[in-house]
């Protein structure tokens, strides 16, 4: 038996919640309400995560927990202290030999322990789609740290409004109101109404930021500091109108009781406005995404003299690139501590300062300007956030960091481009000549990130003529449609048996878009890389009807419609040393490997990229509508995983990469999925041996894929959480109340409900029960 007045009161308030329907339906309504925007959101995003679940985007046809609690937290908190005034229990408490503290504190563990409850039982989200994809786990147990922590926030401010009314409906209307004024003041549709300063000030004391920056999967001091400072505020005010009921308003206690509730609503805006300064975090993200990366470190390391960072920065920044500044500002201090030294951050605030924005003018650091509507009225404020590396006598710049993503890469590529004693970019050529896809056409994405790093340059020559590939680091030959030539072969050969690099992207079949069907490509050099490394370029087209992509097709008059197209297929990705920590990529149209086991064979051929166990091949290829026959044809069940790329190292030192598929990194698709870019990145850097920066690249884009082994799975997993977890909790709800009724309690279930009244257990008799 529980004997302590403090668990006796808690357990109190917690069969006041479960001894009646309303909290059963509360929880329920939270979970299905919840379970069905997720799914709505996640099943069309395609993506193993509970980003649409914690989103601090305001949506009301798709509401997310954060602000589903803002009207579930008032409802389940509104009878925690109305109903005892309302009851005259009250009193009867504050009478008995028990603190005024503890009886505060225990209303407020009840209900968070409530609220608990509910916000785990979705935890059938995160256990459900991990059957169907990756996900991060460090970064859900964040998320679920956060949402705790947010609904202990509008707990506080529950039970505070509950203190203020005799009336529940009173008491919920309060609440719901101030806990929306709070959550929507962070939003930066408000924000950007409004003064800088002002804007800044609000984001910073909203609840909704801090736990934006939680659901991000980094636990920040900063954040938890401000969740304890507001729940500790209100939780003062409420004692404040609670003790006010017994305590004399002329008395010296009352008066101290006002100065320190006083005392602590003024810490808690100080350490909203100044809590930038408060550092300490820990990032739960599987890749450490908001930390150094291994290969940074390694880089900072080989530094033989001093990095200067010079950031250039507003004090007052543009609400829009305050978030941004803020991540810039920590990640450039562990940039500093990974640094043992070897590198000095300053920062300058140019519009304070007159010498500042000279230099950063002059160094190509320009103020940017953003819309702000002020008072009605539009208008224009400038912000600086530009950063300058410079070492020894070499120097690069960033003229503004508009995202973090990607943010680690940049500074770790342009120390390692100053680091690097020859300071020319290696070579990538481009075949031409063939028929080949051209990078400044139809691979303009991929080339034009590829350019920041490499010196790209065609490859092209009489077909009597050798290929001119002195001073070629890496080859590139993407879809040639036109004959090689003996002459060009031989040099293709000539270069990898010189130890030289190769990237071939090929396809053994042409793809019309307007009639949708295959023709098979002759001059695919499919004969080459089956002659010296083995590698079989297969006629035919794989399809899966399960990781694939949604594309647009024309459908007369309706417009376009977006269908399930299965010839666009997301692989696998299966060798990560050399793909970095890319998972998986989109092959459009693509064709499968075969690997000869040739006797003596120079080369080691590993497989890169592979379909999943849904993937079949069209080896007729005439339809590739969306809609083709061979999709439902019950002949068709032969469904396995085949390679679509492989690498091959040679003795002589020579690496090539050979996709079955060239449309991967074209504009079509480099566009819609940045996985394309990322891996052709990572690939060039392995072939170039700049392997070190791949590491760092990864980390700018994680995309985990949910693929469902059918549709049996997707509709299983749905319909499990937004159905059957809301209906195992009605069963304990009524097993609960047949337990009670035959046990001879007659309680009534109308308790807690409004105009119900009820009687409330002193501590002793509540623990004899």
């Amino acid at each position: 038996m529980i004997r302590s007045p403090f668990f006796a009161l808690i357990r109190k308030d917690l069969k006041g919640y479960f001894d009646q329907p309303t909290g059963y339906i509360l929880i329920v309504i939270f979970v299905a309400m919840l379970s069905w925007a997720f799914f709505k959101t996640a099943l069309l995003m395609g993506e193993a995560s509970l980003r649409p679940l914690f989103t601090v985007e305001f949506a009301i046809d798709r509401p997310s927990l954060p602000w589903l609690m803002t009207l579930f937290i008032p409802a389940a908190t509104m009878r925690l202290l109305s109903e005892e005034q309302r009851d005259g229990t009250l009193e009867t408490l504050l009478t008995q030999p028990i603190r005024g503290w503890v009886v505060l504190i225990t209303k407020f563990l009840s209900g968070l322990i409530f609220v608990s409850i509910a916000i785990l039982c979705t935890l059938g989200i995160p256990i459900a789609v991990s059957t169907a994809g990756n996900m991060d786990w460090g970064a859900v147990a964040s998320q679920y740290v956060g949402s705790v922590f947010l609904a202990g926030s509008l707990v506080s401010i529950g039970l505070f409004t509950s203190s203020l009314t005799r009336n529940q409906i009173v008491a919920f209307i309060l609440g719901l109101t101030l806990s929306m004024v709070l959550m929507i003041m962070g939003l930066e549709i408000v924000a950007i109404t409004m003064p800088s300063n002002v804007a800044n000030l609000l984001q910073l004391l909203s609840p909704i930021t801090h736990f934006d920056n939680i659901g991000r999967g980094v636990i920040d001091l900063r954040d938890i500091l401000y969740f304890i400072t507001l729940i500790t505020t209100f939780l003062s005010a409420t004692f404040l109108i609670v003790r006010s009921r017994t305590l004399s308003h002329e008395t010296s206690q009352y008066r101290n009781l006002q100065l320190g509730v006083a005392g602590l609503i003024i810490l808690s805006i100080l350490i909203g406005w100044f809590g930038s300064d408060i550092k300490g975090r820990i990032d739960l993200t599987e890749d450490k995404v908001f930390s150094l990366s291994p290969a940074t470190v390694q880089i900072l390391n080989d530094l033989d003299d001093l990095l200067t960072v010079d950031i250039f920065m507003s004090a007052d920044p543009p609400v829009q690139v305050s978030p941004v500044s803020r991540d810039v500002n920590d990640f450039l201090d562990d940039f500093e501590a990974g640094s043992n030294d070897k590198v000095k951050v300053v920062r300058h605030y140019p519009e304070d300062d007159e010498k500042a924005e000279r230099k950063a003018n002059t160094a190509g650091v320009p103020p940017v300007q953003f819309n702000l509507h002020s008072q009605g009225e539009l208008q224009i404020k400038t912000g600086y956030l530009g950063i300058i590396l410079t070492y020894i006598d070499k120097r690069e710049i960033i003229p503004f960091v508009d995202t973090i993503d990607g943010f680690e890469y940049r500074l770790a590529s342009l120390t390692n481009k100053m680091l690097s004693d020859n300071q020319e970019k290696k070579t990538v050529g481009f075949t031409s000549g063939h028929g080949e896809a051209s990078p400044a056409q139809q691979m303009m994405t991929f080339a034009s990130v590829a350019s920041q790093q490499y010196n790209l340059v065609p490859v092209a020559a009489d077909p009597e003529e050798p290929l001119p590939l002195d001073g070629v680091d890496v080859l590139v030959v993407s879809s040639p449609k036109e004959p090689f030539g003996s002459f060009h072969e031989g040099s293709l050969r000539e270069y990898i048996q010189k130890g030289g690099k190769a990237f071939f992207n090929l396809e053994s079949v042409l793809v019309d878009t307007q009639q949708f069907a295959g023709l098979p490509n002759r001059h695919s050099l499919a004969n080459f890389i089956e002659q010296e490394f083995g590698i079989v370029l297969e006629d035919n087209m794989v399809y899966d009807l399960q990781a694939n992509e949604t594309l647009g097709f024309s459908a007369g008059m309706r417009g376009n419609v977006m269908l399930p197209y299965p010839y666009w297929i997301r692989a696998v990705i299966e060798d990560k040393k050399v793909a970095g920590n890319v998972d998986s990529v989109v092959l459009a149209w693509a064709n499968t490997l075969g690997i000869l086991d040739l006797p003596d064979s120079q080369y080691s051929i590993t497989p890169l990229i592979r379909s999943t166990n849904y993937a079949a091949v069209d080896d007729s290829f005439r339809n590739l509508k969306p809609d083709s026959p061979i999709f439902t044809d019950p002949l068709q069940t032969n469904f396995f995983s085949s390679d679509l790329a492989v690498t091959a190292e040679g003795s002589n030192g020579s690496r090539v990469v050979i996709v079955g598929d060239a449309d991967w990194i074209s504009e079509s698709a480099t566009q819609r999925f940045t996985n394309n870019v990322l891996l052709g990145l990572n690939l060039l850097d392995w072939l170039a041996q700049e392997d070190k920066l791949a590491s760092v690249r990864s980390k700018v884009v994680s995309e985990r894929n949910m693929v469902f082994s059918s549709d049996q799975h997707r509709n299983l997993v749905q319909y499990l959480n937004i159905g059957g977890v809301p209906l195992l909790l009605i069963l304990l709800g009524l097993l609960r109340f047949w337990r009670r009724r035959t046990k001879g309690f007659k309680g009534n279930w109308r308790r807690g409900l409004p105009g119900t009244r009820s009687q409330v257990a002193t501590p002793d008799q509540e623990s004899s029960e």
